[in-house]
């Protein structure tokens, strides 16, 4: 079954917040926003892992410091033509590539269908003259993973850097690095938490998201409603039946590109609380608009979830350094059961063990 080619797509207006959802709202604290051309990794580790932080720019390279207008805007051609070179190779070799999809309906619940990936990426494609059908989510792994030429770049440094799961990691544990992620305007992620804890990151190549994290803890758990399940694997990702967006008003009819930019707001709500009322209780830390050409990279163990404002195509990464490392591993520590004395007098020596 493939995606309807010709629906709804929500306007850029605003998005009035419903009161009775976080009470703390007004009080969202502000995503810091990094030019990521000329970050360094010590600079940046006094965010990373720590707290999300938006990259501008980072889909173009490092610059250097002493770069001229010219050659600012030479390179930033030049990333340009390779990103769509990029996507070209992506929509051409793959186009036949069976692809999993998320349709959510309109009671909130969920159904999986297939096409092939050269279809849902026409759909997604900015160039479209008419909008898609909303709620369609796709998000493929194996296939910027399956050869070299479909490897996403370039990318911003830091986003490059370090990553013990690579370097050190059992291959049997180690992710796929690269997560293809499409989504048509009214699709959203579930509430979760990613596993081991890692530190990730989703750059948008197109489009415009909103995302929402609450900092993990127990009293978190219970708002969101989240079970624990009675056994356990090391990864231990969490998810929650709460819908952050669940009240968002989505347009249900096709409009025209030309007429997009005059439809009047659309609300992204929050959770239905007739449904869930604990989710009131539900603190967001922070609410964010990411837009088209930014990297948000964030601490995964947080609650997260995205929705998507209008159709968009994202990579999605993640790594494990030396600021996070701490963190993965007494987590599986934990979940292993594994008693302190077992670990060993270097366990807490360095932020990751040799190989």
């Amino acid at each position: 079954q493939e995606p309807a080619s010709c629906r709804a797509q929500p306007s850029a207006g605003a998005m009035p917040r419903p009161v009775e959802f976080n009470r703390a709202a007004a009080s969202f604290r502000a995503v810091l926003r990094l030019d990521a051309r000329r970050l360094t990794p010590q600079e940046f580790a006094r965010w990373d892992g720590r707290e999300p932080v938006i990259l501008t720019n980072a889909a173009q390279g490092p610059f250097a410091p002493d770069a001229s207008d010219e050659d600012v805007a030479r390179q930033r051609d030049d990333a340009e033509g390779a990103w769509a070179f990029w996507r070209h190779r992506l929509a051409q070799d793959q186009k036949e590539r069976a692809l999993p999809y998320r349709r959510r309906l309109p009671d909130g619940t969920r159904e999986t269908a297939w096409t092939r990936l050269g279809d849902f990426m026409q759909v997604v494609d900015e160039a479209r003259q008419r909008a898609p059908e909303p709620g369609l989510l796709a998000m493929e792994e194996l296939v910027l993973n399956s050869e070299r030429a479909l490897r996403p770049g370039p990318l911003a440094p830091v986003l490059e850097g370090e990553d013990f799961f690579q370097s050190s990691m059992p291959e049997e544990w180690r992710p796929p690095k690269f997560c293809l992620v499409l989504g048509t305007s009214g699709a959203r992620s579930a509430l979760h938490t990613d596993p081991f804890g890692w530190t990730g990151w989703n750059l948008l190549l197109s489009g415009r998201k909103l995302w929402r994290f609450v900092v993990a803890s127990e009293q978190a758990e219970q708002s969101l409603y989240v079970e624990r399940p009675q056994q356990t694997n090391l990864a231990a990702h969490g998810e929650s039946p709460v819908d952050l967006f669940a009240t968002a008003e989505v347009p249900a009819a096709g409009v025209p590109a030309e007429r997009q930019g005059a439809i009047p707001g659309w609300a992204v709500g929050g959770p239905d609380l007739e449904r869930f009322p604990r989710a009131a209780e539900a603190e967001v830390e922070y609410e964010v608009e990411q837009q088209a050409g930014e990297a948000i990279v964030f601490p995964a163990s947080w609650w997260h979830q995205t929705l998507h404002l209008t159709p968009t195509l994202s990579v999605a990464s993640q790594y494990v350094n030396k600021n996070c490392a701490r963190q993965v591993l007494d987590g599986i520590a934990r979940r292993a059961e594994l008693p302190e004395e077992a670990l060993g007098a270097e366990w807490r020596g360095g932020a990751w063990p040799p190989p």
